[in-house]
């Protein structure tokens, strides 16, 4: 995986921010932005040893990161995260809700077990994790909530029923948080990519269809979504560009809906 140095223009110096599922793909790539854009990352994820490593990387590149280890899903851990980010660097001035699950089976073949995981992380957790993040966003009235949505809650596709829902009400959610907190000086969007290339969960669609083929003449912009153009429109909705943004979706498909 590509680590950038680039320099930047330090958008979010001094803002506390917390990044779930930041242990790998897009939310890894979204803390070490953040870091080199100035703000204080905390990362949580299930996986202790590649979120340890992450935010020691960070700090070695001279950042400021914690990481903790959570499964978002267990009774209370939403609230134990929050608490515990609030508690590293003294706030919170920004939440990614990235964390999330995936399955691929029709309809007809999904199972309780697969509809539970993909629900409880998507969608109860994410819930849970904002109502808990709300008070210490509220407090300073200049706060972002970055949701990550996806294409699917535009245009589905088959096989993927489970996944797409749970985005398309993050997306509802989306809007109703902007209209019951935008008052109050939080603002709240989602980024919604396509196929993201180098991301982890695109692993298996990837593996199953011939992207070059039937995929890329699709899209205006004849290529696949990456992690980067999400980390873009993440540092962007995290800053002051944003401030006139609330409720909504940032759709990241290259012109294939157009």
């Amino acid at each position: 995986m590509s680590h950038e140095t680039t320099a930047t223009s330090a958008q979010l110096v001094g803002k506390i921010t917390l990044i779930t599922g930041a242990t790998s793909g897009i939310g890894e790539a979204i803390a070490r932005a953040y870091a080199r854009e100035g703000a204080c990352v905390v990362l949580t994820g299930r996986r202790a040893d590649l979120g340890e490593s992450v935010a020691d990387q960070i700090r070695a590149d001279g950042g400021k990161a914690e990481f903790l280890a959570a499964d978002l899903t267990a009774p209370g851990a939403p609230q134990a995260v929050v608490e515990a980010a609030t508690a590293a660097f003294g706030g919170l001035d920004v939440l990614v809700n990235n964390a999330a699950a995936f399955t691929s089976s029709l309809t007809h073949e999904v199972t309780e077990a697969d509809f539970d995981r993909v629900i409880d992380l998507n969608y109860r957790a994410t819930y849970f994790v904002t109502k808990a993040a709300l008070p210490h966003l509220l407090a300073n009235r200049t706060s972002k909530v970055v949701n990550i949505g996806t294409l699917g809650a535009v245009k589905s596709w088959p096989g993927a029923s489970i996944y797409n829902s749970s985005k398309a009400a993050l997306e509802n959610l989306t809007r109703t948080w902007a209209n019951e907190y935008g008052p109050q000086g939080v603002n709240v969007n989602t980024i919604s990519p396509g196929l993201v290339a180098d991301a982890p969960m695109a692993a298996t669609p990837l593996a199953q269809m011939d992207v070059e083929t039937y995929m890329i003449p699709t899209i205006p912009a004849r290529r696949l979504c990456t992690t980067q153009d999400v980390v873009a429109a993440a540092v962007f909705l995290a800053g002051r560009g944003s401030d006139y943004l609330h409720g909504t979706r940032i759709l990241l498909d290259g012109g294939l809906t157009a």
